[in-house]
C-alpha cells in the first residue's frame, strides 16, 4: 500500500467521525469575524476569535470552502472567506497590491453569488458592492486584524456559530463549484477509479522548515521534471477527491498539539494506525510495533516525504 492510498483510508476512518472537513472543505485559522446586517453593513466591530496562548493570541481552525494555491502574479480569491488583503483591501504588508486582491474578491463573489436570493449571502454580496478600504479606518477596526483571515455571518446568526458560509444556499454553491475540474478525468494513481484529476493538490501546512502557507508533497515546477510532454498534475495523476483525502488528513495530523505527530530533530514525523479499531498513538510508543504500520516523516525540504520502516514512496 503505497502512503498515499494509507493516508486515503486514514481519511475515510476519520470522515466517518466528523473529524475532518468533508470533500471541499478546509480547516484553516480564522482570526475575525464580521457580522453584516441584511443590508450589507457591518455590525459593530469585527469580533476577535483569536484564543490567549501565553503572550500570543492564537486563531482558531474552521472549516470553510477549501483554500488553494496562488501561484503567479494574477490574484484568486477564496470562497466566501479570505485574509484582509483579498476581503477588505487592507494589509500590514506594503509589498502586497491590496487593492487588485480587494478586485478579485469582488469580482468572484458578483460572479457566484449574482442569482442567488438567500439572505445572508445578499448580505455579503451587497458589503462587497459598497465596502471600501477607508472604511477600515473610519469604523477603528483593529489593526493587528490586517492580514488575518477573515468569515462572514448575519448579525442574527452569529451567536448561534453559523457563518455565511455554513447556510445551506452557500454549501449548495460551493457543492458546485468544487465540483468543477481545471483538469480532464484520468485513472487516479491512488484510488485506480476514473474521475477527474487534480491539477494542483493542496500544501501540506505544519512541517517545520517549510512556508507558512504550505508545501507540496508531490509537485513539478521544472520543465525537467515532467514527463513526455504532461503538465503538472498529469505527470501523476491523482484525483480530486484522492488528493484531497490525503492532504487533509496529513494536515490534520500535521495540526500544532496533535497526537499523530512529533518533532525530531528537523523532521516533522506523523504516524497513525491501519485498523479503524486500533487505538492511535499520543507519543512513539515502545509497545505500539504491532499496531504502528504508518510511520513517516516529512522533512524540512518541501515537497520531500520520507517514509520509514520500509513504507513505499509515492
Amino acid at each position: 500500500m503505497s502512503v498515499l492510498e494509507a493516508l486515503s483510508n486514514a481519511y475515510e476512518r476519520l470522515a466517518d467521525r466528523g473529524d475532518v472537513p468533508p470533500f471541499g472543505y478546509s480547516n484553516e485559522k480564522i482570526g475575525f469575524l464580521i457580522a453584516l446586517a441584511e443590508d450589507g453593513a457591518p455590525v459593530g466591530p469585527p469580533i476577535d476569535l483569536r484564543e490567549e496562548e501565553g503572550k500570543r493570541r492564537i486563531a482558531p481552525l474552521m472549516a470553510v470552502p477549501a483554500s488553494f494555491k496562488r501561484p503567479g502574479v494574477t490574484p484568486r480569491s477564496f470562497f466566501l472567506w479570505d485574509n484582509s488583503a483579498f476581503a477588505l483591501g487592507v494589509t500590514a504588508s506594503e509589498s502586497k497590491d491590496a487593492a487588485a486582491r480587494l478586485a478579485a474578491f469582488r469580482e468572484r463573489h458578483l460572479k457566484e453569488l449574482a442569482n442567488t436570493n438567500d439572505l445572508g449571502l445578499l448580505a455579503l454580496l451587497r458589503f462587497v458592492m459598497t465596502w471600501t478600504p477607508a472604511q477600515f479606518t473610519t469604523l477603528g477596526w483593529p489593526e493587528d486584524m490586517k492580514d488575518q483571515n477573515v468569515v462572514f455571518a448575519l448579525e442574527s446568526e452569529r451567536r448561534k456559530d453559523i457563518r455565511i458560509h455554513d447556510r445551506p444556499a452557500a454549501r449548495a454553491i460551493w457543492a458546485r463549484l468544487a465540483a468543477a475540474s481545471e483538469g480532464g478525468e484520468g485513472i487516479c494513481l491512488v484510488s485506480g477509479d476514473r474521475a477527474p484529476i487534480a491539477r494542483l493538490h493542496p500544501a501540506i501546512k505544519g512541517v517545520w522548515g517549510a512556508q507558512s502557507s504550505g508545501a507540496s508533497l508531490i509537485s513539478f515546477n521544472l520543465d525537467a521534471f515532467t514527463s513526455y510532454g504532461h503538465d503538472q498534475g498529469d505527470n501523476a495523476p491523482v484525483s480530486e477527491a484522492a488528493a484531497f483525502a490525503y492532504t487533509t488528513v496529513l494536515n490534520k495530523f500535521l495540526e500544532r498539539d496533535s497526537s499523530h505527530r512529533i518533532q525530531i530533530g528537523d523532521a516533522s514525523t506523523v504516524f497513525w494506525a491501519d485498523a479503524s479499531e486500533a487505538a492511535l498513538f499520543a507519543s512513539l510508543p515502545n509497545g505500539g510495533r504491532s499496531s504502528s504500520r504508518n510511520l513517516f516523516h516529512v522533512a524540512d525540504a518541501p515537497g520531500l516525504l520520507v517514509p520509514r520502516r520500509g513504507m513505499p514512496y509515492y
